[in-house]
């Protein structure tokens, strides 16, 4: 039986990637990347998951079992959030930014990923331009790779996984 996340402290993996996690490129109001672990810097990669009852079922689009919630870095104090305007033709960029607590909806696969611990997609909780859209890589080779909101394609979407730290 795959476990229920909770609200806390999380290093976000790329499933089946164990090395590669969510970052900041910069500091706060930067480029949210792809990058690896930074055993010199003990929050590299931590975000503090908190649950969002702003949020009603009926106002989100969301798997079942799906929670609501925001995504905060924990070392710049700011929040996965997107650049604006939201088209799914022009991929947005996911930032890491200290002005827009951005809702997500964490979606679990129904699968286990490395570890076998649950693989879940990070999804923008409303439809744009009747997409369901979700946190994956920028489509344009870049190193480090951007993140950004791509429309889901179910069986080429990579999940991620929910690491906990305590």
């Amino acid at each position: 039986m795959p476990k229920t996340i909770q609200e806390g402290r999380y290093k976000i993996r790329r499933s089946p990637d164990p090395d590669s996690l969510i970052i900041p490129a910069d500091s706060a109001n930067s480029l949210a990347i792809l990058g690896p672990e930074d055993p010199s810097c003990e929050e590299t990669g931590i975000w503090i998951l908190t649950f969002d009852a702003s949020y009603s079922s009926l106002d989100c689009v969301a798997s079942k079992g799906a929670m609501v919630a925001t995504l905060q870095h924990e070392g710049t104090q700011a929040y996965l959030a997107i650049q604006k305007p939201i088209s799914p033709d022009q991929q947005p960029s996911i930032l890491v930014s200290s002005d827009d607590k951005q809702a997500w909806t964490i979606n679990p696969t129904g699968k286990t990923g490395y570890g076998k611990e649950e693989d879940y997609y990070i999804g923008y909780p409303r439809l744009v331009q009747g997409e369901v859209m979700v946190v994956d890589t920028l489509m344009l080779r870049v190193y480090p790779p951007r993140l950004a909101l791509r429309p889901f394609e179910d069986g080429m979407t990579l999940p991620w996984r929910f690491e906990p730290v305590v």
